[in-house]
């Protein structure tokens, strides 16, 4: 397969991808909100900026530079891997000690305990940067696609799960941990 056809399938498959998985969480999200009320999603609302945040500062740049990088050794990997690793533990500290803060900052005690176990999704981002970067310097957009689409699926359908069964709020926070931890898993085994 030419350089160029491998380009086209990628592109195809990235497409899949970001599609298949935005109707996964538009059709999830319609059943969680019927199930959890408005109050319980801008809780989660107000934190992600945080996480979000936190993922760019771990992020830093290192995978497009191991994906630009012709012959990466797997010391060049090792040392991105390690990095995001120490990088995600220093972050996930800070978020866990600054919880109080956020919570007072938004006046929601609840708030609080949400920080502390919402930030593990931040550590378990670290350690899929390498897996998916090495997937993605093979040109194979097939393989993250369905990791895609079926870490979405079963997310989801915990998450729903989890809000029928009286979790409230944590049902979007399991449900998002759990999205972050089944892709995590399916890369380190798929790859």
């Amino acid at each position: 397969m030419s350089l160029k056809d491998k380009t086209v399938s990628g592109l195809l498959w990235n497409f899949g991808d970001r599609f298949a998985t935005h109707v996964i969480a538009l059709i999830s999200g319609i059943i969680l909100a019927r199930i959890l009320s408005p109050r319980e999603f801008g809780l989660i609302g107000m934190l992600m900026i945080f996480v979000e945040v936190s993922n760019i500062f771990i992020n830093s740049g290192f995978n497009e530079a191991l994906i630009r990088k012709k012959d990466c050794s797997e010391k060049d990997y090792s040392t991105v891997f390690y990095f995001n690793l120490v990088a995600s533990l220093f972050i996930y500290f800070g978020l866990f000690f600054s919880a109080e803060l956020i919570s007072n900052f938004y006046d929601e005690p609840r708030l609080e305990p949400i920080v502390k176990i919402l930030g593990i999704s931040v550590v378990i981002n670290a350690l899929t940067i390498v897996q998916r970067t090495k997937i993605t310097k093979r040109i194979d957009f097939k393989l993250l696609t369905k990791i895609s689409v079926i870490s979405s699926l079963a997310s989801g359908i915990m998450g729903i799960v989890f809000a029928l069964n009286g979790y409230g709020v944590w049902s979007l926070v399991y449900k998002t941990l759990l999205l972050h931890f089944f892709t995590g898993l399916l890369l380190w085994v798929w790859n």
